[in-house]
């Protein structure tokens, strides 16, 4: 089996930041040449039964629901468009490029090489950006090869030629123009941010994913047989997914060729005349061809006759100029003729009925209170030492149900609320009631993980809604502290190391952005007020499982924000910045009991008092979960 290159984790949060933080697409290209000859296994019936699974998860959690009868088909739709895709990630995709279960070309092992000296888009750039996300790996659906992006094409690109196509009928636009628009929408992605303004490649396969998408998800609702219908019992799927109703030769790129920028062309004419021209006799290319050529199921063609009217009138590439035998200065062979009229009996077995799906079972209870509290430590205070009390409190909705059907799990969470922070026991050196506080609050988080029981691997990312801090400081003049931002991302990754993967390392990120920071002082109410750019946070550390029931970490970690205002007490403008660092070493004894040790040093920069104040404290307790 393959499996996803190595730089998988980084590749994929790089791609979540860029459509999550920044709003950008991404765009990810593929190469089929290279599988002619090194054909993956056919996957037909594992993408069938996670698609049908998938679908049949969002119905179990719509009709869970105590609304479910006014529920209509189109949010049941949305509900399992958001099955694919969340928060800027392709969960289909990602599923599909990690999971054991598919056969993917090239392998693992293969991948680096194949990126350096046989892929058709490598080059010798310096550096290329329009490629950074890499090439995607071939798989094999129903006899036909198609990338890994294919999959985000269908079920992303798709959904939003549904949402168009839906906005323009009931705008009273009738249905081919309405049609035309969203196939003239899929052109425009493709000639930016989705293909040549980025990568410089025009893919006629992409739109025609986008546009088997769309059909599957006007399957859902709209069509005279429609698969989703409301029964007393609540919404089921009338009839299952079946790749087979979308799927043809024209997802593969190898056989509907892309077009290409001037630059981009001649790097991938120079590799296809190398790799490929000299092989265009050989009986494997020949079969190739004919193969595809009498693919027995033809597909509504819609897409293809329209974008061939938009290339004659020069809206798009004309696609014949770069193709293989361009590349080869040759003609293209007519292999329809030469295949003659008789379907491959291979795939026509392949036409046997889709079998009956189930729906995964919930392995975890969907609302989930999880609540933390730790007594201990130290804290500096001048020469006063005050006990801290540490707390954690979350409440989660798991949005996605899970099971053990594939190592690969995608488990999506609903945060509803999370509280997390210190505050202190015992009073201060001047008898403050409440001599110390750093609690944040998280009321909205949107969040998908991903865990591979295959290779140790998790990423979690996700989006947080107004996330608030609140703190107070003995010494300095801020005593109150407020920070407000209107949203945030966080990110984490980590690995399991080692022959039993009981050596796990780990790090996370969260961006808070903008929003408002105010600074309280007892006696006059108003030190420092202004506006919170940003805090970044990181963190890092590895954990160690000698046991079952013993779990020995340690964790490092930092955050720095900075903040734009107007400082009471002759200060004027001012830029102040929080820094703060600390150490934890943490031992699980028991799934209830956790020890820990914690240092830590916070620090607030005033340039307009020209001072650094800081606090540093230190905390050894115990922290007992419920």
């Amino acid at each position: 089996m393959g499996s996803a290159p190595s730089r998988t984790w980084p590749v994929i949060l790089a791609t979540w930041a860029a459509v999550t933080v920044t709003g950008a697409a991404h765009a990810t290209e593929t190469d089929q040449y290279f599988a002619i000859d090194k054909p993956p296994r056919d996957s037909l019936e594992i993408l069938n039964q996670k698609v049908n699974r998938d679908i049949l998860g969002a119905l179990a959690l719509v009709n869970r629901t105590e609304d479910w009868k006014s529920v209509s088909c189109e949010d049941v739709a949305h509900r399992i468009y958001q099955h694919f895709r969340i928060i800027g990630l392709h969960k289909i995709e990602l599923w599909a490029e990690n999971t054991p279960r598919i056969d993917r070309t090239p392998l693992k092992a293969e991948y680096d090489a194949f990126q350096e000296n046989a892929s058709i888009y490598r080059n010798a750039r310096l550096w290329d950006w329009g490629l950074f996300f890499g090439v995607k790996a071939t798989f094999n659906v129903a006899g036909v090869h198609m990338g890994a992006d294919k999959l985000s094409h269908f079920f992303q690109t798709g959904w939003k030629y549904n949402k168009r196509h839906q906005a323009y009928r009931r705008a009273g636009v009738p249905e081919r123009e309405a049609l035309e628009r969203i196939i003239r929408y899929g052109v425009g992605t493709e000639k930016g941010s989705l293909g040549l303004t980025t990568t410089g490649v025009f893919s006629f396969a992409d739109l025609e994913a986008n546009y088997q998408g769309f059909l599957f998800y006007r399957s859902l609702c709209e069509d005279e047989n429609p698969r989703l219908v409301k029964t007393p019992e609540g919404w089921r799927l009338r009839r299952p997914f079946d790749w087979r109703e979308y799927v043809s030769p024209r997802l593969d790129e190898s056989i509907n060729n892309s077009a290409f920028t001037a630059k981009r062309w001649s790097e991938v004419r120079a590799n296809l005349r190398r790799d490929y021209c000299p092989r265009l006799d050989s009986d494997v290319f020949l079969e190739h061809y004919r193969r595809n050529a009498r693919y027995p199921r033809t597909p509504d063609d819609f897409n293809v006759r329209y974008v061939r009217e938009l290339s004659a009138r020069g809206e798009v590439p004309r696609q014949e100029d770069y193709s293989l035998w361009a590349a080869c200065g040759l003609s293209r062979p007519d292999f329809a003729t030469a295949a003659g009229n008789a379907p491959d009996d291979a795939l026509v077995a392949n036409a046997s009925p889709a079998p009956r799906y189930e729906a995964p079972r919930f392995d975890e209870p969907i609302l989930q209170p999880r609540f933390e509290v730790g007594v201990g430590g130290i804290r500096f205070s001048g020469s006063d030492w005050s006990a801290l009390l540490r707390t954690r409190f979350v409440l989660r909705e798991v949005v996605v149900p899970e099971d053990t059907w594939d190592a690969v799990r995608l488990p999506e969470y609903q945060l509803w609320a999370s509280l997390d922070g210190r505050l202190a026991v015992g009073p201060g050196p001047r008898g403050d009631p409440l001599p110390h506080a750093d609690l944040r609050f998280t009321p909205v988080e949107r969040r998908v993980e991903m865990n591979n029981a295959d290779t140790g691997d998790t990423l979690s990312a996700g989006v947080a809604w107004t996330p608030m801090r609140l703190t107070r400081f003995t010494m300095m003049d801020r005593s109150w502290g407020l920070e407000l931002s209107v949203a945030g991302a966080r990110a984490s990754m980590g690995t399991s190391l080692g022959e039993r993967q009981r050596l796990r390392v780990f790090a996370s990120v969260a961006l808070d952005a903008v929003g408002y920071k105010g600074a309280l002082h007892r006696s006059d109410l108003s030190a420092f007020h202004g506006v919170h750019v940003a805090t970044l946070a990181a963190e890092t550390g590895a954990e160690w499982l000698p046991a079952r029931q013993l779990r020995l970490g340690l964790v490092l970690g930092g955050n720095a924000g900075i903040s734009l205002g107007w400082s009471r007490g002759g200060g004027g403008f001012s830029a102040p910045s929080d820094l703060g660092a600390y150490a934890e070493g943490q031992v699980d004894v028991t799934e209830t009991l956790r020890l820990f040790a914690r240092g830590q040093l916070d620090a607030l920069r005033e340039p307009a008092h020209q001072r650094t104040l800081s606090t540093p404290a230190f905390l050894l307790g115990a922290a007992v979960r419920f």
